[in-house]
């Protein structure tokens, strides 16, 4: 029997193959695509990946190809494009779905153009998150919507994780973005560390002014190195704490905690209301004074954190690549 055919459209720009994919180059987006292109391969599906690449070649059952070189009589069973219906220009396909990496709004979508293109290719939209889902209008989704997750990186689901051990009393946020981050340092130093001064708090470096204020109150600034440096980091982290965003569409950073029984405190907002399950991989706070409250006792009370540590442990390998693929090739290929 024939392998079916897919092929993935990438829209960053970027020269790229999965040879990439741990380095500082990609986005989760990129990275995301690279790994479900991988099971996709696993499956005995022909998967091509469309970059700017100037090394065409094949890694891990994909191949890697120049957006220049697509073979433009061939017909494909599902081509899947990043954020843009317009990359469906040049691609003949059966199935045709839109990968929304944002929250896009009406007046972005006719600002890119995407009117004709989509009216023309008629793609389904695939969002990450219900958040995400329900703020896509019909007129940006008129040939239906659905939602299938992403995951984390292999190396977090792979990572031994020993559910006894009690890390130090450090707080992380490891965010690359000032996501309500000044809101965040100010709940941090006016109601959790007048509570306790002995906690400490590793933010990542370049998003605010490092102030004395900051370093007085134990704010540190994080070394940022590699991803097995940011694996070991989170795993000596008793919580990571970061409030939310309103255009956080699956939050990779707090499902990569997660996944290493590193439970979050947040205000729920955006995806993480989904990504957060209060009282099993974390606590979501209606106001600062219990996001301070759950700070405090996820920093001071060892059995609460060992509870929440336990219950992650039971479900880290619950949602894997592998079933993504399987979702993707039931709504697609069957």
């Amino acid at each position: 029997m024939e392998k079916k055919q897919i092929i993935i459209i990438d829209n960053s720009g970027l020269s790229f193959t999965g040879d990439d994919i741990n380095g500082p180059l990609l986005r989760g987006t990129e990275t995301s695509l690279i790994l479900l292109s991988e099971e996709f391969a696993k499956k005995n599906l022909d998967v091509f990946f469309v970059t700017k690449t100037n090394q065409e070649k094949k890694i891990n059952g994909v191949h890697y190809i120049n957006d220049n070189n697509i073979n433009k009589e061939k017909t494909f069973d599902l081509a899947i494009a990043v954020s843009n219906a317009n990359l469906f220009n040049n691609i003949k396909s059966l199935k045709k779905a839109v990968f929304s990496v944002s929250n896009q709004s009406l007046e972005k979508f006719i600002r890119k153009r995407q009117f004709i293109s989509t009216y023309t290719h008629k793609p389904v939209i695939v969002t990450l998150c219900d958040y995400q889902f329900k703020k896509r209008s019909f007129l940006t989704s008129p040939f239906g919507k659905l939602t299938i997750p992403i995951t984390v990186d292999r190396q977090f689901i792979d990572e031994e994780v020993d559910v006894s051990f009690v890390p130090p009393k450090k707080a992380i946020y490891n965010i690359r973005s000032n996501r309500n981050l000044d809101t965040l340092l100010d709940i941090w130093t006016g109601l959790i560390y007048p509570k306790d001064k002995n906690l400490k708090f590793h933010i990542t470096p370049n998003l605010v002014e490092y102030s004395d204020k900051l370093k007085n109150h134990n704010i540190f600034l994080r070394t940022i190195g590699s991803r097995r440096e940011m694996i070991d980091e989170l795993k000596h982290s008793r919580v990571l704490l970061y409030l939310g965003h309103k255009s956080d569409i699956f939050t990779l950073t707090a499902e990569e905690a997660i996944k290493l029984c590193v439970p979050v405190i947040t205000y729920g907002i955006g995806s993480l209301s989904e990504r957060v399950s209060h009282g099993n991989n974390g606590f979501i706070a209606k106001n600062s004074s219990e996001f301070a409250s759950y700070t405090l006792d996820l920093m001071n009370n060892d059995s609460i954190l060992q509870e929440l540590k336990a219950k992650m442990f039971k479900k880290r390998l619950e949602l894997t690549w592998s079933v993504i693929a399987d979702t993707w090739i039931k709504n697609f290929l069957r």
